[in-house]
């Protein structure tokens, strides 16, 4: 286990090692007073737009056995602690790729920084990503893929090379993972996706305690990364 824990900490630090940035842990529920919708006008008419957010319908009665209560519970719980990271990477990666565009980076300047902030963030957050399971690591390589609309293998291939890249989806094929794969929120990470609608409309915190009786745990972040 100590090993699928390093090679899952080796992989998220790969893809943190971009840029530091302020964290996005917080759930941003809509006001309970309302909110201003945007509109466009068309002709005489004001047409008004928002987004629904995703229902998940299931048959009526449906039976639902202990052991897929268990599964749930459990991603439930990894999810707590996988998504708040995933969107800490993702807002990194985002933020690193307007700095580059925006001050017309040269690739030497690009790997200098990147070399540095490397350094700075394997020594703030190994330790942290060591606690992780090897399930709630693989999760949040999925959901970085999610927030970013790119595989975990690109993102490798892009900033570091295509050797590194090559390296660690060999060894995350080896315990179940696979960097290449997309995230396909209406397939295989349907049940996630369901999660993450459950986090954007501000519903996450009350499902945890009411399985778990205790509020979800907190997400640390060094204080300089803040």
């Amino acid at each position: 286990m100590k090993i699928k824990r390093n090679i899952v900490c080796a992989v998220v630090l790969s893809l943190l090692a971009i840029q530091a940035a302020e964290p996005l842990f917080a759930q941003t529920p809509k006001p309970q007073h309302g909110y201003v919708m945007p509109y466009i006008v068309n002709g005489q008419d004001t047409l008004y737009f928002d987004d629904i957010v995703p229902a998940v319908v299931r048959p009526k009665n449906a039976k639902i056995s202990k052991r897929q209560w268990r599964d749930y519970y459990r991603r439930v719980h990894n999810f707590s602690k996988a998504y708040p990271y995933a969107l800490f990477v993702a807002r990194t990666i985002n933020q690193t790729d307007s700095l580059f565009a925006a001050d017309n980076y040269t690739k030497r300047q690009e790997d200098k920084y990147l070399n540095q902030l490397k350094n700075d963030l394997l020594k703030e957050f190994e330790p942290i990503f060591r606690g992780l399971t090897l399930k709630q690591g693989l999760m949040m390589i999925r959901l970085i893929d999610r927030e970013v609309g790119q595989t975990p293998y690109y993102i490798l291939k892009r900033y570091l090379d295509t050797p590194t890249a090559g390296f660690w989806q060999v060894v995350a094929r080896t315990f179940g993972g696979n960097l290449k794969q997309p995230y396909d929120r209406f397939g295989e990470d349907a049940d996630l996706e369901d999660l993450v609608a459950i986090w954007n409309a501000g519903r996450f915190d009350m499902l945890y305690i009411s399985i778990f009786g205790k509020e979800r745990p907190e997400i640390y972040i060094p204080e300089r990364f803040r």
